[in-house]
């Protein structure tokens, strides 16, 4: 089997599109196609199911892509392990995050890390979707609060995400806020308009007032549901480490303090033979060695 052909087949078996491979390894998409014709020819067994535009692996492909991803991070790993005889080398890790956890409590908390390994580099993909990414090898582990199940994965505890609900003070007191039955009257401040980014909250309220939440804006983004709060907007529902500063200065209050909405729990997805990789390993040992608190969290 030739090695090429090996390597083209298991970048499709990844990403599955013969169009997005051929950008991938910046080749035509025939060059793609013509290599895996050339592995199937030479083991003389299909490896591809192709079904109009969708694509997916035979049983044979299944099992020749699995030696593939012991193959291919082996060589990856020979790699790196050769590179420690260079005199000097840097090691890059690609990590996916969920982008308001990304961008505030991890870049507040990488900075030792770097200095601690100054010849680990880091690049970040700050996104809500994340696991193609990861399968698709284009990020070394991702930070998420969605559960993966996908095969092959590791999954490593990171934190509890509590959640709040927020509004202004003045926006409590001018639209008499009291109860469950006031949201009734007020915008609800939501990532989409199907409330799903509410689940958490409406699971936590008794079963005749989860129809309280009418009137739904949607703001696709966590900082601007913030923002919307504290201009009196509405009333929003964010992971409570969003909103520390603000809950400590007064601008923003939760005007239902009583109910405690469900927490998402925050995992490392990594594939098992990447976190064979030292230089995944000490990040990761890094991140969860960090405090609850340093997250923002109880």
């Amino acid at each position: 089997m030739d090695l090429y052909h090996l390597k083209t087949f298991f970048t499709l078996g990844k990403i599955q599109n013969f169009t997005k491979t051929a950008e991938h390894l910046c080749v035509t998409q025939s060059a793609v196609s013509h290599a895996v014709k050339k592995l199937e020819a030479s083991i003389e067994t299909p490896l591809i199911d192709r079904k109009g535009k969708h694509l997916t692996l035979t049983e044979a492909g299944k099992t020749l892509f699995r030696s593939c991803e012991k193959i291919f991070y082996e060589i990856e790993k020979a790699e790196q392990d050769m590179a420690r005889f260079k005199e000097k080398i840097i090691f890059t890790i690609r990590i996916g995050s969920t982008v308001e956890f990304g961008t505030t409590i991890l870049m507040n908390h990488i900075r030792d890390f770097l200095h601690t390994y100054p010849d680990i580099h880091l690049d970040f993909l700050f996104s809500h979707y994340l696991i193609d990414p990861l399968i698709q090898d284009q990020v070394d582990l991702i930070i998420d609060c969605k559960p993966h199940l996908h095969q092959n994965l590791e999954r490593i505890h990171l934190f509890r995400e509590q959640y709040i609900t927020i509004a202004s003070p003045k926006f409590i007191k001018t639209e008499h806020i009291s109860s469950l039955d006031d949201l009734e009257r007020v915008k609800i401040l939501s990532m989409d308009k199907d409330l799903e980014w509410w689940d958490n909250f409406i699971s936590a309220i008794p079963a005749d007032k989860q129809g309280c939440l009418k009137n739904v804006m949607q703001i696709n983004h966590i900082r601007g549901l913030i923002n919307g709060a504290v201009a009196g907007i509405g009333i929003g529902f964010v992971p409570r480490y969003t909103v520390i500063t603000e809950l400590e200065t007064g601008t923003l209050v939760d005007p239902f303090p009583h109910i405690k909405p469900a927490a998402d729990e925050f995992h490392i997805y990594i594939k098992k033979e990447r976190l064979a990789f030292q230089k995944n390993q000490l990040l990761v040992d890094y991140l969860t060695r960090l405090k609850p608190s340093e997250f923002g969290v109880d």
